[in-house]
């Protein structure tokens, strides 16, 4: 009864955008960011959270312990692991809110070198942990944990601080989530490619991504040596091929990259044919 009474009282003065004291406030949503309350939750935490960074009210004390906060245990590892749990959601939301912060520091300069190495591996070792692959879940609201997850790691590619001999970890990273045991069906495959256009601008080596992508294939190919036309197979094959049909229409786009839309086009054919002669 008392938290519904908290959550009604939070609900109305997110509603009419009260934030007089924001120390108040920042401790209310961090308490509540993974509310399966979809209006709480989704239309009025996350929001009030990105309109605190982007119009700066937040103090710099502040801009660092919300950093802090969402990068901890209780937040972006919040019972890391699970599935099917509502967990989820608090996992999911930290990493939206860390990717507004990296967004808008690229203007503050707030954070330390070595508060960027921090996220950069907390945030790859978050999308390779997360077990909970659920788009959107029926009463609850969007959990998009994966695609969160891109989200904060297109932000920390495109922070100033980041450096281009990192990229293979990133990559590595979108590799073992095109592996995962799920089926991407909310668009999760477009949100991993933005990491990939973001790696584009920082001139990225083609050679580096060429040698990715075939080794992206030869896992899957390792799946079906394993174990044939297995539903692992397919749902595998499924999130490669959406990933790279994704990635090949973003290249085009910006009429660059051909040689990795020209391997692209000649693997999904092979592909094609060894599914359908």
């Amino acid at each position: 009864m008392i938290v519904r009474e908290e959550i009604s009282r939070l609900k109305v003065r997110l509603k009419e955008s009260k934030i007089d004291d924001v120390d108040l406030m920042l401790e209310a949503m961090l308490k509540h960011i993974g509310s399966v309350d979809a209006e709480l939750r989704d239309a009025l935490i996350y929001p009030t959270f990105m309109k605190m960074i982007d119009e700066e009210l937040l103090t710099p004390n502040q801009f660092h312990y919300l950093f802090d906060s969402c990068l901890d245990d209780n937040h972006l590892f919040y019972k890391i692991g699970e599935e099917n749990t509502d967990s989820v959601f608090t996992r999911s939301f930290s990493a939206l809110v860390l990717a507004g912060l990296l967004y808008k520091d690229r203007d503050l300069k707030l954070l330390t070198d070595e508060n960027f190495r921090y996220v950069l591996s907390r945030g790859v070792a978050y999308l390779e942990s997360e077990l909970d692959t659920r788009g959107f879940v029926e009463e609850k609201g969007w959990a998009h944990s994966v695609a969160h997850g891109a989200d904060l790691l297109v932000a920390v590619v495109k922070h100033p601080n980041f450096k281009i001999d990192e990229s293979k970890r990133i990559l590595k990273t979108i590799q073992n989530c095109l592996l995962k045991d799920a089926t991407y069906i909310d668009e999760e495959d477009e949100r991993l490619v933005f990491i990939i256009e973001a790696l584009f601008e920082k001139y990225v080596d083609e050679s580096i991504l060429l040698q990715w992508i075939h080794e992206i294939l030869n896992n899957l190919e390792e799946i079906y040596s394993n174990e044939g036309f297995s539903n692992r197979y397919f749902r595998t094959k499924f999130n490669i091929t959406s990933f790279l049909k994704s990635l090949y229409f973003i290249i085009g786009f910006k009429n660059e990259h051909s040689s990795i839309r020209e391997l692209i086009n000649r693997e999904l054919k092979q592909l094609h044919h060894k599914m359908y002669g």
